[in-house]
């Protein structure tokens, strides 16, 4: 990877941390990408609808602020995946329990589709990632944690690694920065390859 200006379409508070942790000088930027639009539009029952649905939203992303920079331009959008039903940001508090109630009772996948965007070469790639994952069941301090120090209604499935749910998090397949939403070393190497 070179030395170009890198531009990450979220205000994923998780995402920014994450790639501050490994060292990354990227910028995190809002986009303008309606997607509760196409939220209503999308019918997704099976695990390749979700993985289309979410490349579909980061293109959305990515597209949205590609005339506003110049250099790389990443869009991510993820899901949680469990028994044939999208598990998106908890719409209410209501929601964000039932979810946490759900996602300690059964395996899952989450799901983050990635569009990357040269703009000096024009050249971009679509892809996702895909960790399948369970939790042991999380006290009702850590019910707390979730949402409210780590913004549990923002993110998919009501959750995002941290290290008070560290401990009840097992990865069955896949990778801990996926379940984050920003699968760093896949996007570093397709950056690389473009």
């Amino acid at each position: 990877m070179g030395n170009e200006n890198i531009y990450v379409a979220s205000s994923s508070i998780s995402r920014k941390n994450l790639a501050n942790e490994m060292g990354l000088n990227w910028k995190f930027v809002n986009n303008a990408f309606d997607e509760e639009t196409y939220k209503k539009i999308f019918k997704v029952n099976t695990l390749q609808q979700a993985m289309e649905y979410t490349k579909f939203l980061s293109n959305g992303k990515a597209f949205s602020i590609i005339n506003n920079y110049d250099g790389i331009i990443i869009g991510c959008d993820s899901v949680a995946f469990l028994k044939g039903r999208l598990l998106e940001k908890p719409k209410d508090i209501k929601e964000f329990y039932s979810m946490m109630d759900i996602i300690t009772k059964y395996s899952h996948h989450l799901i983050t589709g990635v569009t990357i965007y040269n703009t000096t070469n024009r050249k971009h790639c679509s892809f996702c990632e895909i960790t399948k994952l369970y939790f042991d069941p999380f006290t009702n301090e850590q019910k707390e944690i979730l949402l409210n120090k780590y913004n549990g209604l923002q993110n998919a499935g009501g959750y995002t690694l941290n290290e008070s749910i560290e401990g009840n998090t097992h990865i069955i397949k896949g990778t801990r920065d996926n379940v984050i939403g920003l699968p760093i070393k896949r996007i570093i190497n397709e950056i690389n390859n473009m």
